[in-house]
């Protein structure tokens, strides 16, 4: 039965022209004229993603000294202050760069305002030990000094509210910990 069926289907399908490949009763210049070209110039359009994503980890260059800025977010889970093992490595990449430096380097931690102002400053001290911890391991055997200062979300880099809105940007570039030293 399935096959008698699939048989009359096919047999339909190659008695219509068109689909046969049989000619159509269009003429060729006509079909010539209908058919477009699609610029692609036209149809694409360029899209600045430099507002859209949120760097991970930037770098502040002001004279001798440099702020390396890390996102929380790449360090922690949420509300946490435990360094995950992706963040351990790159604290262990960054030290690399440490060994030369001169005089302190300061680790602080800071927070986006959700959240009671004691634990937003609690956090950020525990994130800013956790960091400086990483850093005098991947350091050893030397005589740098590391200090860590949490600042909780009292020290932000961008709006946490925009127009009494929610600004979800301003308070991801807020959760960091900055790490800042003098170059040799």
């Amino acid at each position: 039965m399935r096959l008698l069926l699939a048989a009359a289907v096919l047999g339909a399908l190659l008695a219509v022209p068109s689909v046969a490949g049989a000619a159509s009763d269009v003429p060729e210049a006509n079909i010539a004229e209908s058919i477009r070209n699609i610029e692609t110039a036209e149809s694409v359009r360029n899209i600045d993603l430099s507002r859209a994503v949120i760097p991970l980890e930037t770098e502040e260059n002001n004279g001798e000294q440099v702020t390396v800025r890390i996102s929380a977010d790449v360090l922690f889970d949420f509300n946490k202050a435990t360094l995950t093992d992706a963040a351990e490595r790159r604290i262990a990449e960054l030290a690399k760069r440490l060994r030369d430096v001169r005089g302190t380097i300061e680790v602080s931690g800071h927070t986006d305002s959700v959240g009671p102002d004691d634990y937003n400053l609690d956090l950020s001290k525990q994130r800013a030990e956790a960091v400086k911890t990483e850093l005098q391991r991947s350091l050893q055997n030397t005589s740098l000094r590391i200090t860590a200062e949490g600042y909780g979300e009292r020290k932000p880099v961008a709006p946490n509210e925009n127009a009494n809105e929610d600004s979800p940007e301003g308070r991801a570039k807020n959760r960091r910990v900055d790490i800042t030293y003098e170059r040799n």
